[in-house]
C-alpha cells in the first residue's frame, strides 16, 4: 500500500485581507490525482485510493508504540488508534498485522532513486526487515517492467520535502469552498490548497512546510476537520512532460509497484497530463 500523488492546475492568489501570505489554490482536481499523479484510472489505483486511511493509521500505530509500547490496556494512544480504525470502518486486520509485524520483525525505511524513460526520476520509499531482499525485489521488478534502472547516483536533489494533509471538505457535517477552506489556510500558514475528486469523494490537501506538518495536523483536527493523512512528500522542482507511450510505461511501473505492500510511497517529477 503506498501512496503518490502531486497538486495541478495551480492558481496564485493572494493571502486575502491581512496579506500575510502568498497561498497556492488549485480547482478540483480530476479524480484519482490525490494518489497516483499523472496516471490513468486503473483498479490498482483505485484500489490505492481505497488504502489512504489505512495507510494513515498504520503510520499512527507505528508512532505511538514507539512511545508507550504494545499493551492496549496500558497505551491509551494505541488503543486510540484502534478506535479509529473501527470508527472509520477500516479492516482492524491492518491493525493487527501492523503490531505483528513491528513485534516478530522491526522494519527499516529504504529508498530507491529510480531513472525511467525520457528523463522521468522516481523516489521509491520501502519497509523491509531484509535491505538485500527488497533491493532484488525491486531490481525484479523492474526488470520486468523494462526502461527502468535504480540510480547510481542520489536524485533527491531534484525534489524539496513537503508537509501534505488531507482533509474532509465538510466541518462540523457542512461542507466548506475552496475559498473558505484557503482563509483557514491562510490563518494556518499554509503554502497551497487544493480541493481533490477522488473515488472516495471530495478532499481537501494542504501542503505546509515539512517542520510545521504536526503542528498544522493538530491544529486541523482540534477545529474539527477530519484528517484523513498527513505525511512528508518530496515534489519535484522541475517536472517534466511524457509522450503517450512513456506514460504508459510509467503506469505499468505503478501498477507493479503497487501489488507489494512493503511500497510504501512513490514520488515522482512527471508532469501531469491533466495540466
Amino acid at each position: 500500500m503506498f501512496a503518490a500523488r502531486r497538486v495541478i492546475g495551480q492558481l496564485i492568489a493572494t493571502g486575502g485581507a491581512s496579506g500575510r501570505l502568498a497561498i497556492h489554490v488549485s480547482a478540483v482536481c480530476p479524480k484519482g490525482h490525490s494518489k497516483w499523479q499523472n496516471i490513468k484510472a486503473t483498479k490498482g489505483k483505485n484500489d490505492m485510493l481505497k488504502s489512504r486511511q489505512t495507510n494513515y493509521l498504520v503510520r499512527k500505530v507505528k508512532s505511538v508504540v514507539k512511545k508507550g509500547g504494545f499493551d492496549l490496556k496500558l497505551n491509551k494512544d494505541l488503543a486510540a488508534v484502534q478506535l479509529e480504525f473501527k470508527q472509520q470502518g477500516l479492516s482492524l486486520d491492518a491493525f493487527n498485522n501492523a503490531l505483528k509485524r513491528l513485534k516478530e520483525k522491526p522494519e527499516q525505511t529504504i529508498y530507491y532513486d529510480i531513472i525511467g524513460p525520457a528523463g522521468s526520476l522516481f523516489v521509491v520509499e520501502t519497509e523491509t526487515d531484509s535491505k538485500n531482499r527488497m533491493t532484488n525485489t525491486i531490481q525484479k521488478y523492474l526488470n520486468k517492467i523494462g526502461s527502468f534502472r535504480i540510480a547510481q547516483d542520489s536524485i533527491k536533489n531534484r525534489f524539496e520535502e513537503k508537509g501534505v494533509i488531507t482533509t474532509d471538505v465538510k466541518l462540523k457535517n457542512k461542507e466548506l469552498t475552496l475559498e473558505q477552506m484557503e482563509e483557514i489556510a491562510i490563518e494556518l500558514d499554509c503554502e497551497e490548497v487544493t480541493k481533490v475528486d477522488d473515488e472516495e469523494g471530495a478532499k481537501f490537501e494542504l501542503v505546509c512546510d515539512p517542520g510545521s506538518l504536526s503542528k498544522l495536523e493538530s491544529k486541523l483536527s482540534s477545529q474539527g476537520f477530519t484528517v484523513e493523512d498527513a505525511q512528508i512528500e518530496l515534489r519535484a522542482f522541475h517536472p517534466i512532460p511524457l509522450s503517450e507511450a512513456e506514460s504508459q510505461k510509467v503506469e505499468k511501473f505503478y501498477e507493479v509497484l503497487q501489488e507489494d505492500e512493503c511500497v510504501i510511497n512513490i514520488f515522482d517529477n512527471v508532469e501531469s497530463s491533466e495540466a
